[in-house]
């Protein structure tokens, strides 16, 4: 395996989400799509209102020319949106956030016949490694354990739980200071 990686911002996003990263969701949530949350037009409406923040970030992973895997995400503006729906008392200048403080990581994917392969890992450090936050944030299903492990072997700690949508799963918030050692 030979991965490569390509930079985008919201704009060049763009031109990829229909023939790229649908599918690359498609791929990885085969078993979810039926669930109007996970459901690929959902997918869709979500990303496209991440492409329009300020700092978005993506990265794609390709192995042979062929997408296996991607990450994004963006800079939280103040008084962002990303900490409405936390279902547990956190401190308030945690959650403070300034324009140039936390860099949201909305999606990490990897293609089943990838995962296990450290293509996650290194799709995330990829898209972390050009941030100028001093931190990173992301949601993860509670539920899904071996992710939230796998995130803490990261470097993320969980700092409470969240439900930013009624029709969601409950997320475990988590943060990991930038810069890190990969």
């Amino acid at each position: 395996m030979d991965l490569t990686f390509q930079h985008l911002d919201g704009k060049s996003g763009l031109d990829v989400l229909t023939p790229v990263i649908n599918p690359l969701y498609e791929a990885t949530h085969a078993g979810k799509l039926s669930d109007p949350f996970y459901s690929t037009e959902r997918f869709e409406e979500r990303t496209r209102g991440y492409m329009q923040a300020p700092g978005f970030g993506l990265v794609v992973a390709s192995d042979d020319g062929q997408p296996v895997g991607q990450a994004f995400g963006y800079t939280l503006p103040p008084n962002a949106r990303w900490w409405e729906g936390l279902t547990t008392p956190i401190d308030p200048e945690l959650i403070s956030e300034t324009g140039d403080r936390t860099f949201a990581v909305n999606e990490i994917m990897v293609v089943p016949e990838y995962q296990r392969k450290h293509v996650a890992r290194n799709t995330h450090n990829e898209l972390l490694r050009v941030r100028k936050e001093e931190r990173a944030t992301l949601l993860v299903d509670e539920a899904n354990t071996p992710a939230v492990t796998a995130y803490e072997r990261w470097g993320y700690h969980k700092i409470g739980n969240l439900k930013p949508f009624p029709d969601s799963p409950n997320f475990a918030a988590m943060i990991l200071p930038l810069p890190f050692d990969e």
